[in-house]
């Protein structure tokens, strides 16, 4: 029998010592997992699997360097820490390697500790069966429904020590429509939260998703080039704000290529907009009760009512920084507000229902230029037709000051949760 991990991640501290580290920490994550895997006629996979894996990081002479392993069996262990220490060694001294000083907290516990395996297969049954009726055209494939069951441990030489564990239902559903000789692209959405879904088509909003795919198999692009509104979906939201927390973030501002390093305690966006870091909240099942330092996670308020409230800052880069940390985990949410979608579609003169943006990453100044997928386009406030071969480009500065409308409604995908944004100002064209 294994040893308790408490135990065995203490071992690894002590070894690491020996191994010449000035200071180490190990973090283990232990997962046992069940999935029905299935495409739109059938269900291909039900399997369950075990897995533990730990992250050893040693720091020697502010130097670090790190290496996993699987399993515990002595000589990988002994391999691993050789490796980290190795990896140090050939690494470049920095002031702000080192590992936290910060309490430890009582272990906490999330979710259900097992999985109802005859209720997830009904559920994967009833969706199949209502399939053909609900959505005709669509071809499913790749598809999952899980239980993940995670028990997560940290320690580091310091005398620092947490504990979780989570269990969460995750659904995936990757899918097409095809008509005949007419076919859409794929698209896909996942989800996760701690109780069993209600139903498999209120998961991360796919059935919206999927009556769009339908709809979407005859697209056509839209005539000539103006500026107009954008109604951002929440499943799109997943895709950009990621770069606008990147410009609020610690290694933007380290390198001084943040538009907003200087901008805290001002307005930033339209008072409509408040974007909070939420790894605590009860309704994120894949949120944290700590970093990957051990650093006791929080809920703060990012953007508040247009205003920058703080930074997202983790550990090593407050360090850098000298200031505070803020997110060593993130989990975004923005606040809902008070406007039904069909009410901000019917206020859009001409503009674009934007479901999935393809682009490259944008520039320092926050400028965008992508393509329109699954997308929509919207005449005097109504939806006309899918969109094709339709381009979209703006500022997220500009965009962020220039949002009138935040829905009522809300996606929660279980590690963010987002509502629609409608903003005006963005350039749309045929490609």
């Amino acid at each position: 029998m294994s040893a308790p991990t408490d135990d065995f991640l203490d071992q690894i501290l002590a070894r690491a010592k020996d191994a010449g580290a000035t200071a180490a920490q190990a973090l283990t994550n232990r997962t046992r997992y069940f999935e029905i895997e299935f495409d739109h006629r059938s269900v291909d996979l039900v399997r369950s699997t075990e897995n533990e894996t730990t992250t050893i990081t040693l720091f020697r002479d502010g130097k670090r360097g790190g290496a996993t392993l699987n399993g515990r069996r002595p000589e990988e262990v002994e391999a691993a820490i050789a490796a980290a220490a190795t990896a140090a060694e050939a690494g470049v001294a920095d002031p702000a390697n080192d590992i936290a000083d910060a309490p430890s907290l009582p272990p906490g516990d999330h979710g259900p500790l097992a999985p109802d395996r005859a209720a997830m297969r009904a559920q994967v049954d009833e969706f199949l069966a209502s399939l053909p009726a609900r959505h005709p055209l669509l071809r499913l494939r790749d598809s999952l429904y899980t239980f993940t069951d995670q028990e997560t441990e940290f320690a580091n030489s310091r005398g620092l020590r947490q504990r979780e564990r989570r269990g969460r239902h995750g659904f995936r559903a990757m899918f097409m429509a095809k008509d005949g000789p007419l076919t859409t692209s794929f698209n896909a959405v996942g989800g996760s939260a701690f109780s069993p879904f209600p139903s498999l088509y209120e998961a991360a909003g796919v059935g919206r998703l999927m009556a769009e795919c339908e709809r979407s198999l005859e697209r056509r692009p839209v005539a000539g080039k103006f500026v107009g509104d954008v109604i951002v979906t929440p499943h799109c939201l997943t895709g950009l704000l990621p770069s606008i927390a990147g410009a609020l973030a610690g290694p933007a501002l380290l390198a001084g290529s943040s538009p907003y390093k200087d901008k805290r305690g001002e307005r930033i966006a339209s008072p409509l907009f408040s974007l909070d870091n939420a790894p605590r909240s009860a309704d994120f099942a894949e949120g944290a009760d700590f970093d990957e330092f051990g650093v006791p996670t929080r809920d703060l308020p990012i953007i508040e009512d247009g205003v920058l409230k703080d930074f997202l800052v983790g550990y090593f880069f407050s360090r850098k920084l000298g200031m505070a940390q803020t997110a060593g985990v993130r989990n975004s949410r923005v606040r809902p507000g008070e406007t039904g979608v069909a009410e901000m579609i019917a206020g859009v003169k001409r503009g674009i229902l934007l479901s999935r943006f393809s682009g490259g990453a944008p520039n320092d100044n926050l400028d965008f230029s992508g393509i329109a997928k699954n997308s929509f386009y919207i005449e005097d406030g109504e939806v006309r037709h899918a969109a094709s071969e339709t381009m979209v480009s703006g500022n997220f500065q500009q965009l962020l000051q220039d949002i009138h409308a935040v829905s009522k409604e809300v996606v929660n995908f279980g590690d963010c949760a987002y509502p629609f944004v409608a903003a005006s100002g963005v350039t749309i064209s045929s490609k």
